[in-house]
């Protein structure tokens, strides 16, 4: 018993050590390209289904997908409803790895482990190890539901093991509740599958209460992801509802008909899969397997209304409206003059980000307020950044655009200088507060630097002249920015105590470094700015 369950334990450790390792490298090799042209290809509900197909049989990693389809999403490349037909696609290919575990393909899969472990050791760095990695991870994830189909098949010769089962026997309710259960656990239903089918091989169960495990395993996923969506918000709050509802459609769907042909000889999913095949365990694989395609073939059609109803029940979040490219879009770098104008509109939104971030250290705003805005800003600056990157690769470029695509990179770098200082003044300014004079501190320096940021703004939109000139004197080693913070500091320097001397001059220097960033910004504006 204790081998048996050491077995089964290491089994279940390759399992999702794989399944980590396979998702980490897949992460890398998601790059935008790769996005873009999946984003491309999915604007019809057929090669939506394709593409999500495509993504788990290479990856063989629902989580793996399910990062690439949120990432697109995130950066604006896709919608919700793009998405839908995808998750499908997931759901129908991703039924089809159970196929794998009623072929031996032990000896293919320890090949496997040698090979990439090999490779992988040899070049742990660049992206071809991201690729042998990710194979590496699959290999480790065959090898564990192998492991785990072989450890469970001597509990049939325990006396004790097949009295405590026997009382299931013809429960077939009770056999979806294990599934549930089970899948719940295990946080995988392919896992739950290996188990079944080496119960089945043992005799320990039969057809019908393995096609009910079955059914619980696929809905007890879903419960799975429903527990773990209550934190979620927005889109993909609405993705994980999606998925929720696939699956226990499905059961809604099976297992009344299960008690039909059960209890009024009526031919349905049993006598189906026993056509398909004589072996009891392609019968259950091929129970999964259709599990998945119907609740498929129904809600395809559906998918138009389905997004609106998810839409109308948990909108888009105040980030992901604001975290999306209002310029750059999907081919924005085809063209290098054209999608350096776009990344420059975008910059200038990042801009004013920078302000709502001001506006969010006020008196009287929410405390989350400060990070959905950073947060938005990130997002944005991501999908600015991958966008410059495809600007400079792979092209030739006029001395004229290699010069603004510099100036363009070095204001992205800039902006994401200030707001990381803005970061660290919105973390000093939680200990100010609690004091009179860290208060007032506090309210003069946001005043002040927002009224420069609001000058740059006017900046990048005028580019008048004038107010270059008032842009660069308020940035200045002696303007009036710097002065300004430099007299709030002394002013209430004056009988402090150490502790909040400290946190007031951390605070200034912050703003001095923030000022020379803003200055900064401004002398890149006239290389950086559309025609």
């Amino acid at each position: 018993m204790i081998s048996t369950t050491a077995w089964l334990l290491a089994g279940l450790g390759l399992f999702f050590g794989g399944l980590q390792l396979l998702t980490e490298n897949l992460k890398r090799l998601s790059g935008r390209r790769l996005r873009t042209l999946v984003a491309r290809y999915t604007r019809s509900t057929l090669m939506g289904v394709l593409w999500g197909g495509a993504f788990i049989a290479v990856t063989q990693s629902g989580a793996a997908t399910m990062f690439i389809i949120v990432s697109m999403m995130r950066s604006g490349m896709m919608a919700v409803r793009q998405a839908m037909p995808m998750i499908v696609g997931v759901n129908i290919v991703g039924a089809l790895i159970v196929l794998i575990l009623v072929v031996d393909i032990k000896l293919a899969v320890l090949c496997l482990i040698g090979v990439a472990g090999v490779l992988y050791k040899a070049d742990s760095r660049s992206t071809a190890a991201s690729l042998v990695g990710a194979l590496f991870g699959v290999a480790m994830l065959f090898f564990g539901l192998d492991v785990m189909n072989g450890s469970v098949a001597p509990l049939a010769d325990e006396a004790w093991f097949a009295d405590l089962l026997s009382w299931t026997r013809g429960s077939y309710l009770l056999g979806f509740v294990i599934g549930c259960a089970l899948s719940f656990v295990v946080q995988s239903s392919i896992a739950v599958m290996a188990v079944v089918l080496a119960f089945e091989h043992s005799g320990i169960f039969g057809l019908g209460e393995s096609v009910m495990i079955v059914y619980g395993a696929n809905a007890g996923s879903s419960l799975l992801t429903l527990l773990l969506s209550v934190g979620l918000k927005g889109q993909a709050r609405q993705i994980a509802m999606f998925q929720t509802f696939y699956n226990i459609a499905g059961a809604a769907l099976l297992v009344p008909l299960f008690y039909v042909e059960l209890w009024f000889d009526a031919p349905l999913m049993l006598a189906a899969i026993r056509m398909i095949t004589d072996d009891v365990g392609g019968q259950i694989a091929a129970a999964f397997i259709l599990f998945n395609l119907i609740p498929g073939a129904i809600l395809l059609p559906l998918l138009t209304p389905a997004t609106a109803l998810l839409q109308r029940l948990w909108p888009d979040t105040e980030v992901e409206v604001a975290s999306r490219p209002k310029y750059l879009h999907e081919h924005a770098a085809d063209d290098p003059d054209t999608g350096m104008d776009l990344v420059a509109l975008e910059q200038a939104r990042l801009v004013q980000y920078l302000s709502r971030m001001f506006d969010a250290l006020r008196p009287g705003r929410p405390a989350a307020a400060f990070g959905q805005i950073q947060e938005a800003f990130g997002i944005l600056g991501g999908t600015v950044r991958e966008t410059l990157d495809d600007l400079g690769a792979g092209r030739r470029l006029s001395e004229d655009s290699y010069e603004r695509l510099n100036a363009l990179l070095s204001f992205q770098h800039s902006l994401e200088a200030a707001a990381a200082t803005l970061s660290g003044i919105a973390r000093e300014q939680r200990t100010l507060v609690s004091t009179e004079v860290g208060r007032r501190f506090s309210a003069a320096i946001v005043e002040g630097l927002d009224t420069i940021v609001l000058t740059l703004g006017d900046v990048l939109q005028s580019h008048d002249p004038a107010d270059r000139a008032m842009l660069a004197a308020m940035t200045s080693d002696e303007g009036n920015g710097i002065r300004g913070v430099r007299s709030a500091y002394l002013a209430e320097d004056r009988n402090l105590e150490p502790d909040e001397r400290l946190r007031l001059l951390a605070a200034a220097n912050h703003a001095e470094r923030l000022i020379w960033l803003l200055g900064d910004l401004g002398r890149y504006e006239a290389v950086v700015a559309t025609d």
